[in-house]
């Protein structure tokens, strides 16, 4: 039969694990690389094959437990950390002036919030130049309701 040295072993499952991190970018198999790198060491230091193969189910349980409590949720919130909000996130909740009547039963009007012209849409009729509230966003129209004017 085949004499492959384990050495020749670990470093393929060493470069498959590598090559299966490097197609999901989910930290899923890089523990696994490490537990091989250890064993092919051991190896090559001339240890034991059972030896071996209890190091690298060690380090491959050690290192799966650190990537989950230190590792990942470090990466997950950068990943997060880099989501820019648009331009539409920052007009929800936002008050803004009517600048083309609305008309419900047509689907037309318009409203300036935060300086930027928005198509919008509401439940009633609101007229030109009445105070209106974002909702919502439906596709590229703002949902808004009237603000009641304060009188003072």
């Amino acid at each position: 039969m085949f004499n492959i040295p384990m050495w020749v072993i670990w470093l393929a499952l060493l470069i498959i694990a590598l090559i299966i991190e490097a197609a999901t970018m989910g930290l899923t198999t890089v523990w696994c690389a490490a537990g091989c790198l250890v064993a092919m060491i051991l190896d090559l230091c001339h240890v034991d094959v059972m030896v071996q193969i209890i190091v690298m189910l060690i380090v491959t349980v050690v290192s799966f437990i650190i990537c989950m409590i230190w590792i990942r949720p470090a990466v997950d919130a950068r990943r997060m950390g880099k989501i820019q909000p648009t331009n539409a996130d920052r007009i929800i909740g936002k008050e803004g002036v009517v600048i083309k009547a609305i008309d419900p039963e047509a689907a037309k009007g318009q409203i300036k919030v935060e300086g930027q012209i928005w198509s919008a849409k509401c439940a009633s009729a609101v007229e030109e130049g009445k105070r209106v509230k974002v909702l919502a966003l439906e596709g590229v129209k703002a949902v808004i309701e009237p603000v009641e004017d304060k009188e003072e």
